[in-house]
This record gives C-alpha cells, structure tokens and sequence, in this order.
C-alpha cells in the first residue's frame, strides 16, 4: 500500500513522496522488531511539520479556522504529579492538495522548574487518516538540559521554528482578539497561594492583561527575555 505525501520544499515548491506501508509491515512481522517502524514514522513527522513550516513561511498555504487560547494558569494535580503551568494554545487548518492538515500548538512553562516545552498534535485527514503528537522535551536533550540551556538548544529545530510561524499567523487576527475577549488567567479555583506568589506566574498574569501573546511566545525558550521583562514590570524573580 502506498501513501503521497506532498511535500514543500523552502522555495516554496511541491514533490510528492510515496511512503510504502508494506514494507513497514514485511520488516516488523521479519525480525519483531518496531524501531525501523517508529524511525520511519519519526522522518514521516519531521518531513509533515517541515512541509508545513516551509509553506507558512512562503506564504504558500493559507491557514483557516484560527482558534486561540489566551496565557492562562494551569493547576497541578496533587494526585498524578502533574505540576502546575503557564500555557497558550493554537489550532488551525490547511488544505494541500485535497489533504486536510489539523495542528495545535501547546506552548507551556513548567512553574517548578521553569522549563519550557512546545507540545503538538497533527492530523492528516485524506485517503487515509494519520495522527502525530510531537514535543521539544521528547527529545533525550530536554531531560538534562535547565531552562538558561532550551533556547540554544531548540531555537533551529523544526518543533521550535512551526511555532514561530505559527504565532506570525495569529498576530493581528480576529482569533486572537476573540480568545482574549472572554478568556480568564485563573480558571480554576483552591490554588495554591505559592504559586500565586510566584515571580513567573505574576509574569503570565501581566502579560495576559497587556494580551501579549508574542511575548509569551518568546519566553517559552528565552530565559534572558524572561527575566527582562520581569524587570521591566518591576517584578522581582
């Protein structure tokens, strides 16, 4: 069984890619072995998101259905772990040659750790459908890197540069002024005072007010930029 995947090169040109699913299959039932499986699948992803960064950048696709989710705080769970965060988030859609891309973009910034992660889903809806969740921390790099290390170390992955041209698609949009219309940067209730009191959150908070979504966008990586504009707002780390 073959699959087309069209392509677009930085120049903004089309190829198509046939991606062969039965020799996926014959290597995993040969040797019981998923890694050829997950690498192929792993390039396939690299190769859609590059697509789409490319044809963003050149302007050769046209986004549709912007939905924004303003700077908001996000309570832990005390239960699974699951710390406390900062986040915003994208979806939109495109059409190339009568294949339907979904993505959302989850930008987020741990409080605890202040780490900063870029998480996505991408749905391709044509002859066949296929879904692919990606994130910079799936990378071995993020588990040892601190958050003064994620901006040299992801700022040229393809992860890091979808969400730059991402966020040149949102600016000056009626998505963004509608999800900041009615979105709220506590939604939840029985927070925790400390993390309230917490430089980075207060951060969020202002920057929710100012409905600086680019901003954010920035100090996701840029611990520099982070600490500056905390400065700025006489906020004190």
């Amino acid at each position: 069984m073959l699959r087309s995947v069209i392509y677009i090169e930085p120049d903004g040109k089309f190829a198509l890619i046939l991606v062969s699913y039965s020799a996926i299959i014959w290597v995993e039932e040969e040797d019981g072995s998923m890694e050829l499986y997950r690498e192929i699948d792993l390039q396939t992803e690299e190769m859609l998101l590059a697509m789409l960064l490319n044809g963003t950048v050149s302007g050769k696709l046209k986004w549709e259905e912007l939905d924004y989710s303003p700077i908001s705080f996000v309570n832990g769970d005390m239960q699974t772990g699951e710390p406390a965060y900062l986040s915003q988030m994208f979806a939109l859609k495109t059409n190339v040659r009568g294949i339907q891309y979904e993505l959302e973009l989850l930008e987020q910034i741990t409080l605890s750790s202040g780490m900063g992660d870029i998480t996505g889903t991408l749905i391709c809806q044509g002859d066949v459908w296929e879904k692919y969740d990606f994130a910079l921390s799936y990378d071995e790099r993020y588990e040892e890197a601190d958050a003064g290390q994620l901006k040299e170390m992801f700022k040229d992955t393809t992860v890091a540069k979808l969400a730059d041209a991402v966020v040149s698609v949102f600016d000056g949009t009626d998505a963004l002024k509608t999800g900041f219309s009615y979105a709220s940067y506590y939604n939840e209730k029985q927070i925790d005072p400390k993390w309230q009191r917490m430089p980075l959150t207060k951060l969020g908070q202002r920057l929710m007010e100012e409905k600086s979504m680019k901003e954010f966008h920035q100090i996701i990586l840029d611990l520099e930029y982070r600490n500056r504009l905390m400065e700025l707002r006489g906020i004190m780390p």
